[in-house]
């Protein structure tokens, strides 16, 4: 694109150091393996993605919309993870995806920018997406976004909405990461322990042995024995709320 903000080394400065400085109040939630996994996903589509494809943003997304997406992407690139990540030598991986990310950031929180780089944009850009592949592959990449997506949603607490791009991705290419993920995050709903429980059982199933989830399989049933005992109702089961999966995919 031709249409973008113009960003200084002291301009870039200014923003790592404040994302920094949040990211040391506020810890970003993600095992590596999974944080690695978004970074290589993004860095394989950074250099044909629209600035709204970056920030998995829809072109009606709001000024907040647009902040709240860059503070979520801009804790996961920072530079400083590279270490955690190891990426010691590689720093540039990071620079470069949060620069590009500041850069969507400064040109569509800008109503003159975002109207111009609008513009530039052709008809094919707002739809993202592979190419030339089968449907099943398609899918599967779909769903494999779906992931991504929430593991980004789950490192930043909004877990209703992550739940449910998890099950929208199971459901359509049943993975064991994705159970995985699923049912602990369902395990933090005390009124969600049997549906935990099932995903975390057919994340087994599709995986095969796995400490973590097993684990995790095992603190689930402990807390349903608990709640059982109690008598406190937190067996009973509630369907999630409504979320906004349409505002996150517009497109």
């Amino acid at each position: 694109m031709s249409v973008q903000a113009d960003l200084s080394d002291e301009e870039l400065g200014l923003f790592s150091t404040r994302v920094e400085r949040g990211l040391a109040s506020r810890p970003l939630a993600l095992e590596p393996e999974l944080h690695r996994q978004i970074v290589a996903d993004l860095v394989s589509r950074v250099g044909n993605a629209s600035f709204y494809d970056l920030l998995d943003l829809g072109p009606g997304a709001t000024d907040a919309e647009v902040y709240e997406a860059y503070e979520r992407l801009a804790r996961i690139v920072h530079p400083s993870h590279a270490r955690c990540l190891g990426l010691s030598g590689k720093e540039g991986v990071l620079k470069l995806l949060f620069e590009r990310a500041t850069q969507a950031y400064l040109t569509l929180s800008h109503p003159d920018r975002r109207k111009e780089y609008d513009g530039d944009l052709d008809s094919e850009s707002w739809q993202p997406g592979p190419r030339g592949e089968s449907r099943e592959e398609e899918e599967r990449q779909v769903a494999r976004r779906y992931y991504i997506k929430a593991s980004i949603l789950a490192a930043s607490e909004e877990y209703h909405l992550a739940i449910e791009l998890l099950r929208l991705a199971a459901r359509v290419d049943p993975q064991a990461d994705y159970y995985a993920l699923l049912g602990q995050l369902e395990a933090k709903n005390p009124h969600w322990l049997r549906l935990a429980e099932a995903s975390l059982e057919r994340a087994l199933e599709l995986g095969g042995g796995n400490r973590a989830v097993e684990l995790a399989l095992a603190r689930v049933r402990g807390q349903k024995d608990v709640a059982a005992t109690a008598g406190d109702g937190t067996s009973k089961e509630e369907a999630p709320p409504p979320s906004g999966l349409k505002r996150l995919f517009k497109r």
